[in-house]
């Protein structure tokens, strides 16, 4: 009963049309089905001649359609027709897939370029806000090397800065105050470097992100 209500079924799929076409897209709606190994002992278990040439074209590609499965059933005894409903079930139903044509090559390469063109805008897009040093590397070597030296001054005159304002704290006591502690000398050097050296840190900071474009704005 369930190979005759699946060839029933198969059947009306059928009777619709052979292929079915959804504008360029074509449908071949046969359904086929992919033998398993108890269907293929059932097959090798028939004379050779007793098989119909389409059966045997169609086990050249590992499928069996509707008709084929008919044809077997009315080949094999009792017995086999029983095997015959579990080698269906172990199968594998092979379901029509569209097969699409192939698109124009002018719409395609039209396509591509649109893309690109998309993609291109987005890409500006999130960059507008990059400043000009974006792809420093590109840069001449002239422009390099005029902000590698701006660099290393900035580094010296932190360095210098901080190495005076400890002095300047060290030496404090001892002028105003007559100290010689060196506890209190160093501590007094080591605050003036540390709030020098803080304060120098922010003016060069806020000067590099002038040079890359960003304004600090004022707070309320």
């Amino acid at each position: 009963k369930a190979v005759e209500s699946w060839c029933i079924y198969s059947k009306k799929l059928l009777s619709t049309t052979e292929i079915t076409s959804m504008g360029e897209v074509k449908l071949d709606a046969k359904i086929y089905m992919k033998p398993s190994e108890e269907l293929t002992d059932l097959i090798q278990n028939l004379p050779p001649d007793s098989l119909p040439d389409h059966v045997t074209k169609e086990l050249k590609d590992d499928r069996l359609s509707v008709k084929s499965i008919q044809s077997l059933k009315g080949l094999l005894n009792k017995n086999d027709k029983k095997r015959l409903c579990h080698a269906l079930e172990s199968s594998e139903m092979l379901l029509p897939s569209p097969e699409y044509p192939e698109r124009n090559p002018v719409l395609e390469a039209r396509c591509q370029q649109l893309r690109r063109d998309q993609e291109e805008r987005e890409y500006r897009r999130l960059t507008k806000n990059v400043g000009n040093n974006f792809g420093v590397s590109e840069a001449p070597l002239s422009t390099q090397m005029k902000e590698l030296n701006a660099i290393l001054i900035s580094l010296l005159q932190f360095v210098v800065s901080v190495v005076c304002a400890f002095a300047f704290g060290y030496l404090a006591p001892y002028y105003f105050y007559g100290t010689i502690n060196r506890g209190t000398q160093i501590l007094c050097g080591t605050a003036v470097a540390i709030v020098v050296g803080i304060a120098d840190l922010y003016f060069v900071i806020r000067e590099t992100l002038h040079n890359e474009g960003f304004v600090l704005k004022k707070i309320d």
